[in-house]
């Protein structure tokens, strides 16, 4: 375990940082990775170093109880009149581990995002030897509560600009009754860490906020607001590629370009749904039941090959094999051989493959013949996270998720740009314009924020080698993007960097956020690029005169 930067600061090595992008389930599973579980719970296979740390992550804090605290927000921090309880306000909760603090150190905000923070908050304080808390952004914690039938109108104020402020609002009045000392940005320095859309904002508060956080760590961060993101699928046929599973590849995409053919005629479609997925499954569109094909590689981001009974390991394993003679396939996989029918048949059989269907898209299709399953592939999230998140990308953020199509597809041509679309609109069909547009208005997203070129002084940026989110980040590596220079070495305090450079790495073997997953030996190379610069960045802090509250940077 690398040591802290000062006494009184955060030790990385132990601090799990989570996923926030994505479909029902996949933040619990990657919180779940963070902390060294597998999907069912059970430990993953780590070496006795790495194990030792999740026994210290995972001990219980006997020295004080970290529970929920609340602060008043206001629901419009941007209100014209300067009224801003006249929309409301909502209590914000966060957790605080405070023991080890003294006067003078940095207050570091791990920001969660998206997603509810209560399962993993205590894993994160507990036992640091550190000054470190969560924030969870609006309408997603408990402060208001959201589900299937919350009204479009409620969401008016859930968007990125407005998670910023709440920022910025909470940190000014920040203070502690054990402390004797002021807390505030102006007298001591904020460090923002997250991972995902928390690494966005991480980013976006030092450049809209930099006297409100002094520093960031930006891991996984996808700054370019984007409608089509078919690139997502990427780097996951590299990266199966690389980690030795190219035959796996070939059949899937041999076997899914053969179900897109089937496809075409109706009651040839309606067979194959059937034979996947049971009776009751006919009915389910061509691109709903893509959106079922696609959920194999739901466990990528967080676990990559692995993942347990649910992970792609397990499923490549299945369609790899002959059961008639019980040998693997080689290089280029079955399907060349023995026709990509054979494939799809495994496919179908595979004993795993309707329980993911059921548990991620949150139906109940029977898997037989036998028994008619209450199969509806076309339901909207019910997860209260997922409903949030859900109008924030269908607003702002685009990230769309559609089949890469061509010669390493991975899913159905059905799952189009215009299918990601209509979940958007099948999520909240009563939504008005403009309060709801026809496709997210990505365009006026990076007017604001920057997209691929936001550089402010002092954060760090990281990324995995086949993460699928780093394709929108300004490490992306896709040929269409811009391919700044990345460097390691420290770069002064205060310094931008111009849009060809970037401070940054790219972790080789890793997908996402995973430099602070403790199960991810490559991740201390990162984490000490950034403890490195930020102990040089912390002698150039000097506390502020008065206690005024400062504007940001830029209006919002």
């Amino acid at each position: 375990m690398e040591p802290p930067i000062a006494l009184w600061a955060l030790s990385l090595s132990l601090l799990p940082l989570t996923e926030a992008l994505g479909g029902r389930g996949i933040r619990q599973f990657q919180q779940m990775a963070d902390m060294g579980l597998l999907p069912d719970g059970t430990p993953m296979g780590v070496g006795p170093e790495i194990k030792t740390s999740l026994k210290l992550a995972a001990a219980p804090n006997k020295t004080k109880k970290i529970v929920p605290e609340y602060v008043e927000l206001p629901l419009d921090n941007f209100a014209k009149n300067k009224d801003y309880s006249y929309y409301g306000t909502f209590n914000n909760r966060y957790w605080v581990a405070e023991a080890a603090y003294k006067p003078g150190g940095p207050v570091f905000l791990y920001d969660v995002g998206e997603a509810d923070a209560e399962p993993g908050a205590l894993n994160r304080l507990q036992n640091e030897t550190s000054f470190f808390k969560q924030l969870v952004d609006k309408y997603n914690g408990i402060g208001i509560p959201v589900d299937l039938h919350t009204p479009p109108e409620a969401f008016r104020w859930l968007t990125t600009e407005q998670s910023l402020a709440d920022v910025d609002r909470f940190a000014w009045q920040f203070k502690r009754k054990n402390i004797n000392y002021t807390l505030t940005p102006d007298k001591a320095p904020w460090i923002f860490v997250g991972g995902s859309y928390p690494a966005m904002r991480a980013a976006f508060m030092r450049d809209k906020y930099p006297d409100t956080i002094f520093a960031g760590y930006a891991s996984s961060a996808p700054t370019q607001a984007q409608n089509d993101m078919s690139v997502y699928f990427e780097p996951v046929w590299r990266g199966m590629n690389e980690y030795g599973w190219g035959n796996c590849t070939r059949d899937i995409t041999a076997a899914v370009k053969y179900m897109d053919k089937v496809m075409e005629k109706p009651a040839a479609a309606a067979k194959l749904k059937e034979q996947f997925l049971g009776l009751g499954a006919a009915n389910n569109s061509n691109p709903t039941f893509g959106d079922a094909l696609t959920t194999p590689f739901f466990l990528w981001q967080a676990y990559g090959i692995e993942g347990g009974s649910l992970g792609l390991r397990n499923f490549c394993d299945w369609l790899s094999t002959d059961p008639a003679t019980n040998k693997t396939s080689g290089a280029e996989g079955w399907a060349v051989r023995k026709g990509a029918n054979f494939t799809v048949n495994r496919w179908a059989t595979y004993p795993k493959f309707v329980t993911m269907v059921n548990e991620y898209l949150e139906t109940d299709c029977s898997g037989s013949m036998n028994m008619t399953g209450n199969c509806n592939l076309n339901l909207p999230f019910s997860d209260p996270d997922m409903v949030s998140w859900t109008w924030q990308y269908c607003t702002q953020w685009g990230f769309l998720q559609s089949a890469n199509l061509g010669p390493r597809q991975l899913v159905s041509k059905y799952n189009s740009l215009e299918h990601q679309k209509d979940i958007c609109h099948r999520q909240f069909p009563t939504a008005p314009k403009p309060l709801f547009p026809e496709w997210p208005r990505v365009d006026r997203t990076n007017e604001v924020f920057g997209g691929w070129d936001l550089r402010p002084s002092n954060v760090y940026w990281s990324g995995g080698e086949f993460d699928p989110w780093r394709t929108l980040s300004p490490l992306s590596a896709e040929p269409w993007t811009p391919h700044p220079r990345a460097f390691t070495d420290p770069p002064r305090c205060g310094e931008e960097q111009d849009e060809d450079e970037i401070f940054g790495y790219v972790m080789k073997g890793a997908q996402h956020c995973y430099d602070f997953r403790t199960t991810f030996a490559g991740g201390e190379v990162s984490r000490k690029y950034f403890t490195d610069a930020l102990d040089k960045w912390l002698k150039c802090f000097k506390p502020k005169r008065g206690g005024s509250r400062p504007h940001g940077r830029n209006s919002m």
